[in-house]
């Protein structure tokens, strides 16, 4: 009894049953095909090195296996979660992308934290307080500020500035400086992306889209055209070392992880 309540997912190996294993291997192949691609777009999106998503789509998948009370769940990076992380970290690192990473370990580890604390102290009833229209507006913000974040990729250029407004700036002040082979092929990977769902359900129209550009670059050899491709992501395990931060570092980031 103890170890199916503190580590369900142990308990479920022991107890495994030999009908599961096609399933399950038809799920994580699923999974991996899904979560591969975006776990690299969210490590962009948050500026860290492309094999970083990769790292933080594996461990929190294996840890969440065993000690997880659900089975439905698929655990790893989020867009939400990925802008929220750049904007606590990105004035501290001044460009450095190792500290970047150093940086964002110290936010995870306090925002794990204060989750196991809130879930002790049985804190999950503060959410009740929160009325509807917060969380769509909070939603609706995040999801704009990621769209306008990424608006240079799409089009071709070098975007420099960050925040809503000076995204949308940058956009204007680099309308004739367009990269038309790039916008050509996000903007079909992104009607794919909406259409293909609505004519064919059961197909995921998010993946589709990637293999399709993934394919039409590979094939086209589009990077020839100035398409700028993500190229090879090293291979290999991570580094893992402990963080040195300074004292107004952790000042920032703790006010950071608590929300404030």
């Amino acid at each position: 009894m103890p170890l199916a309540r503190w580590v369900p997912g142990l308990d479920s190996l022991l107890h495994y049953r030999r009908a599961w294993f096609r399933p399950d291997v038809q799920a994580g192949l699923s999974v991996a095909a899904i979560q591969i691609p975006t776990a690299i777009a969210y490590a962009q999106i948050a500026g860290f090195p492309p094999q970083v998503g990769l790292y933080a789509c594996i461990l929190p998948m294996l840890i969440y296996a065993l000690i997880g009370s659900s089975r439905q769940l698929m655990v790893g990076p989020d867009a939400a979660t990925a802008a929220m992380v750049a904007a606590a970290i990105t004035p501290l690192a001044a460009g450095d992308p190792q500290r970047l990473v150093d940086l964002s370990m110290i936010v995870a580890i306090m925002v794990g934290l204060f989750s196991i604390v809130a879930g002790l102290a049985r804190a999950g009833f503060i959410a009740s307080f929160l009325s509807r229209p917060i969380l769509v507006g909070y939603l609706n913000g995040i999801g704009l500020s990621l769209l306008v974040g990424q608006l240079g990729k799409l089009f071709g250029y070098e975007a420099a500035t960050s925040g809503f407004v000076a995204g949308i700036l940058a956009l204007l002040e680099n309308l004739l400086h367009i990269h038309w082979p790039t916008l050509i092929l996000g903007s079909l990977s992104l009607l794919l992306m909406v259409l293909l769902p609505r004519r064919f359900p059961q197909l995921p129209g998010a993946l589709c889209g990637v293999l399709l550009a993934s394919l039409a670059a590979a094939l086209l050899g589009l990077d020839r055209y100035g398409v700028e491709l993500l190229g090879e992501v090293p291979a290999g395990r991570p580094q893992l070392r402990w963080p040195q931060p300074s004292l107004e570092e952790l000042k920032s980031l703790l006010r950071d992880a608590t929300g404030g």
